[in-house]
């Protein structure tokens, strides 16, 4: 097997430019890895919006213009669920291997394939039940299943299996998952290094809840990998639980991430370890290359479509494609794409078969989140080309002024760095004390079960006068009674029922424990609980069935 070698070519001031070898090619850094699903049928002929987007648009599906890509190594789950005997053969044979004997026009594919692990999946979650295939995640053969899987697959850089943070998770929970995912990588680690016919690129996935947590993690990371068994094996790290904080916009709290790791990295290390981050992507590129990440993955380019967003090309902001009168993108998908069927096609009922103008909805999906796909690929492009022609900090500075909402992040890297604190200093305005992060935001907890609370058992009966019931659903925000729904349906309801209200008992509808009366609402298993449903697994599943 051709290993795949990674080296910096350039260190400027800020960022850093390198090369990934393989199989003859190089591929420069920072790179921009788009997430995929590979396995969506049960052969590689299938995949409805995905056929489009990999293979079946023979001018710009990436498979055939063989970019390097990522995939969630357990996204088989959301596609051929409980077929073993189809994923035998996806196993037995390898990704690239059914591309090229499946597809009619076969699909010559030899760019690196990255396989997370699906550590995504446990973010709301301690085990995925894989019984079914033979692997098990229990009783510390988790990483092995995922390596298995990975080998299997054909994985040419893998990450390690890991327990993402969700925001606001108890500190105690906290280092409990982060232990998990450190024993987890460094078992992998030791088993990767011995001799065998393959050889993936290893990413070690590292998470914290703040500066010093990310620090103290890698460096357990490195302390681990300056021993005997690990000395000469080189690895790169790959920075997880960042997606929710990007959805809050809690952008300092990622740059005091990517810096805690950057502080423990080894000096002798610097230089052979690439920094990936999970699921950032779009705008934050310049900011992360600034602090010396040298990859990416976006999955956003696919959920931008399924909300029929078009990345414009000026602004960078999603336009709704319905609401265009023509394309203004350059780029070859753009170019070849006509606006008038995308939006018929759209709108069309018909669903099975191809719409009137002779092609399936998912290819004017594909088209879109193709185009979206290229606006990404295009700030990496500039990105790289700032850092090497030295241009890099007044590239970002140009980029923050265009986007405002990403001073809070820029002042947080200039708190550290006075020549880009000068600068901007004589350019921008500081909006540094606008800082997102709350002092005394409700911690939550994963532990809490659907049988922890149960009404029935509480012998809870409705207050003496109370003769209305009030039914309402629950909140992300608790105490529930506090949050800003339900404190604007408890206004409306006294504005219209005037004294009438005392008379209603008001209900919560839990997604995790069914009814809590408003009585329950301050018991720390209610306050404390979290459920979460997967955006990116629902995602994957719709536009997989919506359209063939």
């Amino acid at each position: 097997m051709t290993y795949l070698e990674y080296v910096v070519e350039k260190v400027s001031q800020n960022g850093r430019v390198g090369r990934l070898s393989y199989n003859g090619q190089d591929f420069r850094t920072p790179l921009l890895f788009p997430v995929v699903s590979l396995i969506t049928g049960t052969t590689a002929n299938g995949g409805g919006l995905w056929k489009y987007i990999l293979q079946a648009d023979h001018s710009n599906g990436l498979l055939r213009r063989n970019l390097p890509v990522m995939s969630q190594v357990l996204h088989f789950l959301d596609f051929i669920p409980k077929k073993q005997n189809a994923l035998a053969t996806w196993r037995k044979l390898g990704i690239k291997r059914r591309y090229l004997e499946d597809v009619c026009l076969p699909v010559e594919y030899t760019a690196p394939i990255f396989l997370d692990s699906g550590g995504f999946k446990l973010l709301w979650n301690n085990s995925i039940d894989l019984s079914a295939y033979g692997l098990s995640m229990e009783d510390g053969q988790g990483f092995q299943s995922i390596l298995k899987l990975q080998e299997n697959f054909g994985g040419d850089i893998i990450a390690t299996l890991d327990y993402p943070l969700p925001p606001k998770l108890a500190a105690s929970e906290a280092k409990e998952r982060m232990q998990k995912s450190l024993d987890n990588a460094i078992a992998a680690a030791r088993l990767l290094q011995k001799p065998s016919h393959w050889k993936p690129f290893l990413y070690v996935a590292a998470h914290g809840q703040d500066r010093d947590s990310m620090s103290n993690y890698v460096r357990q990371v490195f302390d681990e990998a300056e021993k005997e068994e690990l000395k000469y094996y080189n690895f790169g790290l790959a920075v997880g639980s960042l997606v929710p904080l990007r959805g809050a916009h809690k952008t300092t709290i990622i740059v005091d991430l990517i810096k805690g790791l950057q502080d423990s990295i080894p000096a002798h290390r610097k230089n052979i370890t690439p920094i990936h981050v999970f699921g950032i992507t779009g705008s934050l590129i310049p900011i992360l290359a600034y602090l010396g990440v040298d990859s990416f993955d976006s999955s956003s380019y696919v959920q931008e479509t399924r909300s029929l967003s078009y990345i414009n090309p000026e602004t960078m902001r999603p336009q709704p494609v319905l609401e265009m009168e023509e394309l203004t993108c350059n780029y070859r998908v753009c170019q070849q794409a006509n606006l008038e069927h995308i939006q018929d096609a759209l709108i069309s009922e018909v669903s099975g078969k191809p719409v009137h103008n002779g092609n399936y909805k998912s290819k004017y999906y594909a088209d879109i989140a193709l185009h979206n796909l290229e606006m990404d690929f295009r700030i990496v492009d500039q990105t790289r080309e700032a850092i090497e022609a030295d241009y890099l900090q007044e590239y970002l500075i140009e980029h923050i002024k265009k986007l405002k909402h990403l001073q809070p992040a820029i002042d947080a890297i200039a708190s550290e760095d006075i020549e880009l604190k000068i600068r901007l200093s004589r350019t921008l305005i500081s909006v540094s004390k606008k800082q997102e992060f709350k002092k005394n935001e409700q911690v939550i907890s994963l532990k809490y079960k659907p049988d922890d609370f149960n009404v029935l058992n509480n012998g809870y009966a409705p207050l003496s006068g109370k003769h209305i019931m009030l039914i309402i659903p629950c909140s992300g925000e608790k105490p529930y009674s506090k949050s800003r729904s339900h404190r604007f349906i408890t206004e409306r309801i006294e504005k219209a029922l005037g004294d009438v209200t005392t008379l209603v008992d008001k209900v919560t509808l839990s997604g995790l424990y069914g009814p809590v009366p408003e009585k329950y609402e301050d018991a720390a298993l209610v306050v404390m609980h979290e459920l979460a449903i997967s955006i990116v697994d629902c995602l994957d599943k719709k536009l997989y069935l919506r359209s063939p």
